[in-house]
């Protein structure tokens, strides 16, 4: 073979002459032929195997040149052709790249055989992915949603062709095919054919869809190719950032394709080429191209996620964007910095340089919680929450980044409030400290060990430390005399005096060593010298007097410096290895505790601190639960189930205050009140269903305890659910809270009256609950102790007005008791007791008792008309015991009339709770009549009229105009008659037989006249308020 093919820069060029040697095409087929030719070629293919591309490449090139002008299934063909013709190139390759005996015509053939096929391939792959992007245009979906079928079959084709064409190159370039080529060098045209056709493929606006992955996974792996072993770095760095700027959806597919390449293939330096690129862009650049901006933010973020360890050396290009104007950068660039935290700056293993890191970049981060833009305060508000979240935290930031936080609550942006919540939910649920504990409960063990912090600071200051001279200090000090003394002693001309030795002579030389030494620290430099020069004679083997044998001043010196520094040193060696002394170890003992001390101080105040901050984050987030913004509110209620799950003080202020939200008209706003209820309370932890409903009872008897009644209402609907929704748990729950209302389980009063109150939610969803217990109810709370405990009377009243029809609002027959029930006995008889009495509850249970008798009881009126004569009667008999006591006082005391006539005058509580009464039966008359009396009418007359109608039977013509000239009747305002005659007669009864003079409330009237009529006479604040309120009562009756 004597030609060369060379990849063209154009598909034109080939037709043209070329160079020496240069392939050209020499015959460009009409589409008209193509389909014989390209037949030909398949059956060339089948016969000699791939390398017939070699003859038939001009049917290729002629496809490609009328390829808009070709049918698609000629098209199809030809793709599965060369699709044969890659893989077979593939397979016969490995062989041939293996084998040493090769000619070079023979891996020019195969050179010339890939090159032609990679390049036809690649071509007509970029001609089906053109004419499929064309057609999804074309068919898109109008305005009656209906695509057009046209080209959609062969479109459907291509889609499921590309990704095998792809694979056919991938397992063709994985093969070492660099040998093919002179020197290995790849031709530059060749790979770019290649990486065109990927990046072509990357245009496709579906790329980044689900359906899509198989394909894209193949492109990633193909350019893995070509970056790694044909040196496409610089070609595929420069690439990626030209088609963010101009495809914004590739930023994820890009992110996964460079997170591939540098761990897989490991290419890491295509990130540093890639980061470094976006960091040189300018401010004023990234103004200029928003949905570039956009796409380089995505792709930083996303690559943060995949490999933030590869990220931090390229770290500081970025950094300088946090100061630029794009906020998106800003996200991006704090969102790469919060991942780099969590996974690679976290644990306590980081070296200096790395804790420095980390302690800088959360620098920045904070900085940025006061940023400009909203939006990057949001998601720095984020990035601290995973953090948190991932516990890579460090504990001296908790309080700092906890008070940036709360003070982000006030934040105008509500996206930064609802992330600002989100943060200290998960501060709450992950902080190191005890959140059980307010701020007051610290501050006295707080302030218990600070004082013994400080007084052992002063008992070791008081110990002051001995000055300790080292040997190598006194030597320095000594050096210079010594000098001089031992040239003096070493002058041949000085005198030679014999010391006086008055010492025996020493046995060794470790012994002369050491009175040597001895001389020294008493300043006896001249006997020193002197018996260390006749040492040396007396040891001439020693090793310390050894360096004496050239006795020099030098030598004398350090023989003289060696005994005593060294003495010295080994002494202290010797002292270290001797164990410690009892001073010492009391001292050691004293430094651990102090050390102790301190960290327990500064942990009490940090978790003062942190308690404080927590209390005012909770007082800032329940005024936000009444706030219009649904989200805000989201998050409020979240919080609150938060902090309570975690025991944190003062939590149940916000369960409480977030409970009337159950009336919201917002449907998510209810639901998600009701559902943090039932997380909070409705579903208990526990071994066995016993152990459950005692916790649920706790838990809810504590929310009820103090609790207002418009809480307690709310709590209803909740509760009422719960025992509507058939929970295994709801016997077990029912019997632990009789037991705690009868007195079986010890338990406080107030705990009492909740088990009480909830048995009556639990009836609203069941009568049985408290009408099978009516028994229970009258003789625990109503009976003979009744007068012990009006609260406890009253919240049991209240319970069983959950069983009458004024809450069922049934229409059938009214559930009514006959009046010798034990139950009206009872409650006659309490208010009647606690009428002469002056308990301060009495009067709130003697309101819901009388509001019951006429929920409940057959003639109330008979009822109250008795229990009214009964407690004038009582009233007038105190009276009578107390003007006889006031009588026989003034006999034997002799007072005068004066004081005679105010003996006489009665108890002034006690009035006032007569008349309260007397105004309470006359507000529950006129209810009764109004409401039970008139709907009983109703009920009766509409039963007569069906039973007058079934009587009648009419035929179902008759029937139809009957109901017809109802609603004529209606429409004309005539059917209303009948309602209009009933509720006359009840305005007639009110006006004229209510007061009438045989009416028991008409005798109370001229009382409550004087009393409030004379202010001055009768000026207790007591009866003054009842007179007044009850006379509003009576006059409703008018």
């Amino acid at each position: 073979m004597s030609w060369d093919f060379f990849v063209p820069v154009c598909v034109g060029d080939l037709v043209k002459s070329g160079g020496i040697n240069q392939y050209v095409v020499q015959d460009v087929v009409s589409p008209k032929h193509l389909p014989s030719h390209l037949h030909k070629f398949k059956a060339a293919l089948r016969s000699q195997g791939p390398l017939c591309i070699l003859e038939h490449f001009d049917t290729g090139y002629s496809l490609l040149q009328h390829c808009n002008s070709v049918e698609l299934g000629v098209k199809e063909d030809a793709l599965d052709t060369l699709l044969q013709v890659v893989s077979g190139l593939a397979t016969s390759l490995p062989a041939l790249l293996l084998s040493t005996s090769v000619t070079a015509a023979e891996r020019k053939e195969k050179l010339n055989a890939v090159k032609m096929s990679v390049y036809l391939l690649c071509k007509l792959s970029e001609n089906f992915e053109s004419e499929a992007y064309r057609q999804c245009i074309i068919t898109a979906p109008g305005k009656g949603g209906k695509k057009g079928k046209g080209g959609a079959e062969g479109l459907q084709q291509w889609e499921s062709e590309r990704e095998k064409v792809l694979q056919a190159l991938v397992q063709l370039l994985q093969l070492d095919i660099r040998s093919l080529w002179n020197l290995s060098l790849v031709d530059e045209e060749f790979i770019s054919c290649v990486t065109c056709c990927c990046y072509k493929l990357l245009e496709n606006p579906t790329i980044s869809h689900v359906k899509s992955k198989p394909t894209r996974d193949c492109i990633i792996h193909l350019l893995g190719v070509l970056i790694k072993k044909y040196n496409h770095i610089l070609g595929a760095s420069v690439k990626v950032i030209q088609l963010l700027q101009h495809f914004e959806q590739l930023s994820s597919v890009f992110a996964q394709a460079v997170s591939v390449w540098s761990t897989e293939y490991g290419v890491r330096g295509i990130i540093g080429e890639i980061i470094r690129e976006i960091g040189q862009r300018s401010s004023e650049e990234l103004a200029r191209d928003s949905a570039g901006v956009r796409a380089f933010a995505s792709f930083i973020a996303e690559l943060g996620t995949f490999v933030p360890e590869l990220m931090m050396p390229n770290i500081s290009v970025l950094i300088t964007h946090l100061e630029g104007e794009s906020h998106t950068m800003r996200v991006a660039v704090c969102e790469v910095l919060g991942e780099i935290l969590v996974r690679v700056l976290c644990g306590d293993g980081l070296d200096d340089a790395g804790k420095a890191d980390r302690d800088r970049f959360f620098d920045t981060m904070q900085e940025h919680l006061h940023d400009t833009h909203s939006h990057v305060r949001a998601r720095v508000l984020q990035v601290y929450t995973r953090i948190v979240n991932s516990k890579a935290l460090p504990l001296f930031k908790y309080s700092e980044v906890m008070e940036l936080a709360v003070g982000r609550l006030m934040d105008k942006s509500i996206h930064v409030v609802k992330s600002a919540i989100q943060l200290l939910a998960a501060f709450i649920a992950h902080n190191p400290y005890s959140c059980k504990l307010s701020s007051a409960d610290l501050k006295k063990p707080l302030e218990k060990e600070a004082t013994k912090l400080r007084e052992l600071r002063e008992k070791l200051e008081g110990k002051a430390p001995v000055a300790v001279i080292k040997a190598s200090e006194l030597w320095a000090a000594m050096e210079p005399e010594l000098l001089v003394t031992v040239r003096t002693e070493l002058e041949p001309t000085s005198e030679e005096k014999e010391a006086e030795d008055d010492e025996k002579e020493a046995e060794d030389d470790r012994a002369t060593a050491v009175q040597v030494a001895q001389y020294l620290r008493v300043n006896k430099y001249r006997n020193a010298v002197r018996l260390c020069i006749k040492a040396h004679g007396c040891f001439p083997e020693s090793e310390m007097f050894a360096s004496l044998s050239t006795l020099t001043t030098e030598t004398l010196m350090d023989t003289l410096a060696l005994i005593f520094k060294g003495s010295d040193e080994d002494a202290s060696e010797l002292s270290q290895n001797l164990p410690p002394t009892p001073q010492k170890e009391k001292e050691e003992g004293e430094e651990g505790e102090l050390k102790k001390q301190q960290m327990l101080v500064q942990y009490l105040k940090d978790t003062e601190t942190f308690a404080l901050l927590v209390e005012r984050a909770i007082a800032v987030i329940n005024t936000m639960l009444y706030l219009k913004t649904t989200s805000v509110v989201l998050e409020a209620v979240q919080f609150c189930v938060t902090v309570c799950e975690f025991s944190v003080a003062n939590s149940v202020s916000g369960v409480r205050k977030m409970l009337p939200l159950v009336w919201s008209t917002d449907a998510a706003i209810k639901d998600a009140v009701v559902q943090a209820y039932k997380r909070l309370y409705l579903n208990p932890q526990g071994e066995n269903i016993r152990v459950k409903a005692h916790t649920l009872v706790d838990s809810l008897s504590e929310l009820m305890v103090d609790a207002s009644l418009g809480t307690i209402q709310c709590l209803e609907e909740i509760v009422q659910e719960f025992f509507g929704s058939g929970s295994l748990l709801q016997s077990t729950v029912v019997q632990v809270l009789w037991e705690r209302f009868t007195g079986k389980r010890e338990t406080s009063g107030l705990h009492r009256r909740a088990a009480v109150l909830l048995l009556g939610m639990a009836a609203r969803a069941e009568r049985e609950v408290v009408l099978s217990n009516l028994d229970t109810l009258c003789s625990v709370a109503l009976g003979e102790k009744v007068t012990e405990d009006f609260l406890l009377a009253r919240d049991s009243v209240l319970t069983i007005s959950s069983i009458t029809d004024h809450i069922r609002q049934s229409k059938s027959a009214p559930f009514r008791l006959p009046q010798d029930h034990q139950l009206f006995t009872c409650l006659t008889q309490a208010i009647a007791e606690g009428v002469v009495m002056e308990d301060p509850h009495w009067q709130s249970f003697m309101e819901q008792a009388v509001r019951l008798l006429y929920f409940l009881a057959e003639s109330p009126d008979q009822l109250c008309s008795r229990l009214l004569q009964r407690c004038a009667r009582l009233l007038l008999d105190q009276i009578a015991e107390g003007g006889e006591l006031d009588k026989e006082a003034s006999q034997n005391q002799d007072v005068t009339q004066e004081s005679n006539e105010q003996g006489e005058q009665v108890n002034c509580v006690c009035l006032a709770q007569l008349l309260a009464l007397c105004g309470c039966v006359a507000f529950w008359q006129v209810s009764h009549l109004e409401r039970s009396v008139s709907t009983e009418l109703r009920r009766r007359r509409r039963e007569t009229e069906e039973r007058a109608e079934k009587a009648k039977g009419p035929s179902s013509k008759a029937k139809q105009q009957a109901a017809n000239d109802s609603a004529m009747e209606e429409e004309l305002g005539l059917g209303a008659s009948a309602e209009d005659t009933e509720a006359e007669l009840i305005r007639k009864i009110c006006e004229t037989e209510l007061l009438a003079e045989e009416n028991l409330l008409c005798a109370f009237l001229p009382l409550l006249v004087r009393v409030c009529s004379s202010p001055g006479r009768y000026s207790h604040p007591q009866l003054t308020t009842a007179s007044c309120l009850a006379l509003s009562q009576y006059m409703m009756i008018r």
